[in-house]
């Protein structure tokens, strides 16, 4: 319940006396929406049978030292 008052009276001035409905309380609600979901698949691992290069980090670290320049 809300009561305005006169601030140099102190007297209320308005006493609302009708409550707020259910559209005013309920307005920013909304029914539950369905959501997406993915759907889960069967994933074929490919293989990596190729030997993979070794890693200089040296070589790796002056390059990017260099493009920081």
């Amino acid at each position: 319940m809300v009561t305005i008052m006169d601030m140099t009276t102190g007297k209320a001035i308005v006493e609302p006396t009708e409550e707020y409905g259910d559209e005013v309380l309920n307005a920013n609600w909304l029914p539950p929406q369905p959501e997406v979901a993915a759907g889960l698949q069967e994933v074929e691992h490919a293989a990596h049978d190729a030997p993979r290069p070794p890693i200089d980090v040296e070589h790796f670290l002056e390059a990017v030292y260099r493009y920081q320049e």
